[in-house]
Formats: C-alpha cells, sequence, structure tokens
C-alpha cells in the first residue's frame, strides 16, 4: 500500500508539467520513475529477505503511529538506495522526454518564462533573472569563440556564433515580452525595482552579443582574404581583448549576484578601453605612414577596436544601472561626472590598477 501511494502521488505532479517545455516535463516525469524503481528495487530486497529470514512483524496489526514509520523508513532506504543512481534515472527521463539538445554541455534552453508563474511575481522576477543571466553567459561565449577565430578561423564555429545570436535576439524578445507583462501586476516597490533593471540590462547584455557576432564576421574577412595584422598589432589587440574579456565578466558576475563593489570596477576599466583604444588607432594609423601596415590591415583593426570598446560601453550601462537602482538615483549622467570626479576615490584607485594590468 506504500508503495502504491508513492507511485499514485505521482500523478498531479505529471499533470502539472502538462503544456511545460521539455525541461518540465522531465523533472515532473523523474518523481514517476523515482518512485518505480523505488517499488521494484524494494519489492524485489525485501521479499528476498522475507523469504529467507520470515520477519514475525509482518502478522503485527498496525498503528498510525507504525504506518507513518514504516512510510519513513521506506522512503529513506529509497533515497540511499537510488542515490548512486541519479545519472541513470536522468538518462531514463531524457529517453521518455526526447528533445534536441544543444551541442555545448553547458548551454541550456531559456524556457524558464512558464505564464503559470506571472500569477506569482516573486517566482516570475526570479526567473527572469536566470534567464538573462544564461543570455548574458551566452553572449560572453560568443565573444570568446569570436575573438579566438583569428589566426584559428573554423565555418564550424562560425556557424556556431551565428546559430547563437540568433537565439538570444529572440530570448531577449521573449524576456522582455514577460517582463512588460509583470508590470501589468501587483508589485511591490523593491520587485517594481527589480523589473526596471532588468528592463534596462537586456538590451545591453543583447548588444554585446551584437558586437560578438560582429567580431566573428571580421575576423571571418580577414581569414578569406587572407589578411594578417603585423605582430606589433596583434599584441595591442590582444590586450584589448583580454580587457573587454574582463569587463564583460565583472559587469555579468555584477548582474548574477547584485554585486555594486564589482559593478564599481566597470567605469574605470571601460575609459581605461576607450583610451587605449584611441591610442592604438593613432599608433596604426602611424605604422600606415611607415609602410608596416596595408590599408586593409588599418581598416579591419580600426573595426575591430570599435567593436570592443563598444562592448565595453554597454558592459558600463549595465554596472551603472545597477548601482543606480540600489541608491534609487536615475541621473546617470549626474552619477558618472560625480564618480569620475573622484581622482582620489574608488574610481582613480581602480583605474590605476586597470591601467598597469593593461598596459601596451
Amino acid at each position: 500500500m506504500i508503495m502504491g501511494i508513492g507511485v499514485g502521488a505521482a500523478c498531479p505532479v505529471l499533470l502539472s508539467a502538462i503544456g511545460t517545455n521539455k525541461f518540465g516535463k522531465r523533472t515532473a516525469l523523474v518523481y514517476l520513475v523515482n518512485d518505480m524503481c523505488a517499488m521494484i528495487i524494494g519489492t524485489i530486497l525485501f521479499y528476498s529477505a522475507n523469504a529467507l529470514l520470515h520477519f514475525d512483524f509482518l502478522n503485527m496489526s498496525m498503528s498510525p503511529v507504525s504506518i507513518a514509520l514504516m512510510n519513513t523508513v521506506y522512503r529513506v532506504c529509497a533515497m540511499l538506495i537510488l542515490l548512486p543512481f541519479v545519472k541513470v534515472i536522468e538518462k531514463i527521463v531524457t529517453f521518455l522526454v526526447p528533445g534536441k539538445e544543444e551541442e555545448d554541455d553547458e548551454d541550456e534552453d531559456f524556457e524558464l518564462l512558464e505564464e503559470r508563474f506571472l500569477a506569482y511575481p516573486a517566482i516570475a522576477i526570479n526567473q527572469c533573472h536566470r534567464s538573462i543571466v544564461m543570455m548574458a553567459k551566452s553572449c560572453r561565449k560568443n565573444l570568446f569563440r569570436s575573438l579566438a577565430l583569428y589566426g584559428d578561423y573554423s565555418e564550424k564555429t562560425f556557424n556556431k556564433i551565428k546559430n547563437r545570436e540568433k537565439k538570444v535576439d529572440k530570448y531577449e524578445d521573449k524576456i522582455e515580452d514577460y517582463l512588460i507583462s509583470l508590470t501589468g501586476k501587483t508589485l511591490t516597490e523593491i520587485q517594481s525595482r527589480d523589473v526596471s533593471e532588468y528592463l534596462h540590462c537586456i538590451s545591453d547584455f543583447e548588444r554585446t552579443g551584437d558586437y560578438a557576432y560582429h567580431i566573428a564576421k571580421i575576423n571571418k574577412e580577414l581569414h578569406e582574404k587572407d589578411v594578417h595584422f603585423s605582430s606589433q598589432a596583434e599584441y595591442e589587440v590582444s590586450v584589448v581583448e583580454t580587457a573587454t574579456k574582463d569587463i564583460l565578466q565583472t559587469a555579468i558576475d555584477a548582474f548574477e549576484n547584485q554585486n555594486l563593489t564589482a559593478a564599481k570596477h566597470v567605469e574605470p576599466l571601460k575609459d581605461l578601453i576607450s583610451i587605449l583604444c584611441d591610442e592604438l588607432k593613432m599608433r596604426h594609423i602611424q605604422r600606415l605612414r611607415d609602410g608596416i601596415c596595408s590599408l586593409d590591415q588599418g581598416m579591419y583593426f580600426a573595426e575591430l577596436l570599435n567593436n570592443l570598446e563598444r562592448t565595453a560601453d554597454h558592459c558600463s550601462n549595465v554596472a551603472v544601472c545597477l548601482i543606480e537602482m540600489a541608491s534609487s538615483d536615475y541621473n546617470s549622467h549626474e552619477y558618472l561626472s560625480q564618480y569620475r570626479r573622484e581622482k582620489t576615490g574608488e574610481y582613480a584607485t581602480y583605474f590605476k590598477e586597470y591601467d598597469q594590468k593593461y598596459r601596451v
């Protein structure tokens, strides 16, 4: 009876999965598979042991307390027995609810935005936050792949970047629509602030993905035309690329963990990247005059730096938004002016650290 109740209890969970995505269906099905396996293993072990040992307590009349105790013991034993087989259960539910998987192990679906969560704003807002973080990390992955195409071009990698960019665009629209739907619900002041913050940040993260794709196209053209930068230009670009990876990672970490300390590191690094790009463009112009580099090289060099600089700009927008929302101050221009004027404060300290780290 106890084992049957466990299997029957899976029915409401399965019903709740109707209309969900493949991950929701698989999660619900785990409940049924777990109890079915526990029932089969429990039956085999218990009755095999009883055939050898002939348990005396089977002839006893059970009280409500003994039924509850037996149920608890059964559940604990089933959990301990099945714990080593978690991966096996995962494979079973994946087989029962098939679906096209992404080639990358860490690439997850953005289908976290169930319509039914809108009735519970706290849950819906949390799901939006998770979706935006996943989207931002996809943009980061695209940037890293795009930068790696120079000198190691692969059509397969380029197509991966292109497909991921389409996916990011699709889910940026979906998350935005979901957030707008949330604005029509009754929200607390903190929830309203979170929704506003997410609406501000989502487009900036999506734009970093656009620039990653632009960089991929630049590297594709460089490969097709067999154009290479000089060794000095390659070194200079690599410094800015590393700084851009750093600022994007910092912005994502600041958003994911709502870390204002990390957010305050973004603006000094953004300004340093801007200064570096201007300086390196002037150096490249001098190389053109000296005949070290060609016009094609100069055009692609400047375009690459522009995309890296714009990526940093959007990371700055995210960081400024986080700081503004935390202080309920929505004057971006005033905040940036005040922050940059603190030459002896945090800005100057962080700027000096990054200047030493990314000195060309």
